[in-house]
């Protein structure tokens, strides 16, 4: 069991590395004004959050849906904080093609990041073991 749980955890946190350099990826495409590279990369970046989302619920039914307690209410956080930082990547994206203030979606970025890598490293169980 434990085997499939380190599986499951790297095969996630790969997808969230890939996501978060192709986000880098598309947002300098699209600053730099490359319409067609920026639209494809977002395009698989979109098939990462999929990945993203899959991966985490898959982590979440297998080791956190039958355990009570704190535990658990912590575990549904991250995986709400997950799903806000996806759409706080998706949403800067947005902005900056049609050239809008993206302030409001770093600073939920950056708090979704800081609570999704607190919780999912530093209070969850087993989050060490990566």
């Amino acid at each position: 069991m434990a085997d499939v749980f380190l599986y499951n955890t790297h095969l996630h946190i790969t997808t969230w590395v890939v996501g978060i350099i192709l986000f880098f990826v598309v947002l300098s495409l699209l600053k730099k004004s490359k319409e067609k590279p920026a639209k494809i990369t977002h395009m698989v970046l979109r098939l990462f959050y999929i990945f993203i989302i899959l991966t985490g619920a898959l982590l979440w039914f297998s080791n956190y849906s039958h355990v009570g307690g704190s535990l658990f209410a912590e575990s549904v956080v991250k995986s709400l904080a997950g799903v806000w930082l996806v759409a706080a990547m998706e949403m800067i994206l947005v902005k900056v093609k049609k050239g809008k203030s993206t302030f409001l979606g770093w600073l939920q970025f950056i708090l979704a990041l800081i609570l999704v890598l607190s919780l999912g490293f530093a209070r969850l169980q087993l989050g060490i073991l990566i």
